[in-house]
């Protein structure tokens, strides 16, 4: 029979077809597919699209995405901490460079010596000395420069004759005060005629003479008697005296 179906030759020809209508189904499916995840990138992103990871929910990947983002950030938060300490020390540099500015003070005026000599007789301030004429231990609040009979004793520094008066102990004295608490004392003199009380001298004038020693030195060397006294406390001489040796 010609009409006899034949599966050697005719089965081939519809399993092919078949396999062309899979390959040609599942082109059009993967097509419709790649289509499809295009549109969705393009797409704007949404807030539904982020999500907050909570405590204990990140993991390694997205703690590595996260730690360049944070470390910037402190990077941020340090420089800005450097620049508030260097304008906290440009302003603590500033009251310094305000002392350096202030105007020296001026140097007070030196005082000169009352008469030229030999210092025969030191300040003990608080110590003891031993005194000829009392022969017993005694202070000494000022010092005793050496000088003969009758040479000129010179004010040391300029100021106003406060007393001028002759003592038992010291013989002829005068003080001068120099204001601010400053004072000096001359013993020893040979006249207190020279000045009045009141009258002002100047450094250098010539205010009295050595006398011959009276009192509590009477048994030394012909010698001027000379204290320095501030705020009526008796300071050592030495300090306020040129050369004196």
């Amino acid at each position: 029979m010609k009409n006899k179906f034949s599966w050697e030759k005719d089965g081939f020809y519809i399993i092919l077809f078949i396999c062309v209508c899979v390959v040609a189904v599942t082109s059009v499916w993967v097509s419709r597919n790649n289509l499809k995840k295009i549109e969705s990138n393009d797409k704007p992103i949404k807030d539904e699209d982020f999500f907050v990871v909570e405590d204990g929910e990140m993991g390694d990947y997205e703690k590595d995405l996260m730690e360049p983002s944070l470390a910037s950030a402190k990077m941020g938060e340090n420089k800005e901490e450097d620049k508030e300490d260097l304008n906290l020390d440009e302003d603590l540099e500033e009251p310094e460079k305000l002392e350096e500015e202030k105007p020296k003070p001026e140097a007070k005026e030196t005082f000169c010596m009352p008469v030229e000599g030999k210092m025969i007789l030191d300040f003990t301030g608080e110590n003891l000395v031993y005194s000829k004429t009392l022969e017993e231990w005694t202070s000494h609040g000022g010092v005793d420069i050496e000088a003969k009979e009758g040479t000129p004793v010179k004010a040391s520094l300029g100021g106003t004759v406060s007393e001028a008066y002759e003592d038992e102990l010291w013989g002829v004295v005068i003080v001068l005060d120099h204001e601010n608490g400053l004072k000096t004392k001359y013993a020893n003199l040979s006249t207190k005629d020279m000045v009045q009380v009141g009258q002002k001298v100047k450094k250098g004038d010539t205010i009295s003479g050595i006398g011959k020693p009276k009192g509590i030195e009477m048994a030394d060397a012909p010698h001027l008697h000379f204290e320095v006294i501030l705020n009526e406390e008796n300071m050592d001489p030495k300090n306020y005296l040129p050369n004196l040796n």
